[in-house]
């Protein structure tokens, strides 16, 4: 074994970590985390919640933070991400009013998530 095996051109190791001490992050989208909410809370149509159960753009605010000052930024910038995630989830839908078109008498929850899941491929970095 030559003195430079296992090491960078610095002088580093370039072995990895022995699996014990590696760990994974994950990383989810703002709208994985939307469908986290109905999927926990529970969906509700017609109203903001009821009980924990809560409405599709309640649990977009509840994802992002909204009125929650325990979650870091200022209230200002998670109402503009909440507006931001709005507009793409209405632009995937080609509609004006993501209310109302999840308070259809038609509307399942698995489309609702099924949107969701679109919004998280198309829109990774919301």
């Amino acid at each position: 074994m030559s003195a430079n095996q296992g090491r960078s051109v610095s002088g580093e190791s370039t072995q990895s970590a022995p699996a014990s001490r590696r760990f994974q992050t994950t990383t989810t989208t703002v709208y994985e985390d939307v469908a986290g909410q109905l999927r926990h809370r529970g969906w509700v149509k017609g109203e903001p919640g009821r009980g924990d159960a809560v409405c599709f753009t309640a649990a977009i605010d509840a994802a992002i933070g909204v009125g929650d000052p325990t979650r870091g930024g200022t209230e200002a910038t998670k109402l503009a991400r909440a507006g931001r995630v709005g507009a793409h989830l209405r632009d995937l839908l080609n509609i004006r009013n993501l209310a109302s078109w999840s308070d259809d008498p038609s509307r399942t929850i698995d489309e609702v998530l099924e949107l969701l899941s679109h919004a998280a491929l198309a829109f990774p970095d919301d």
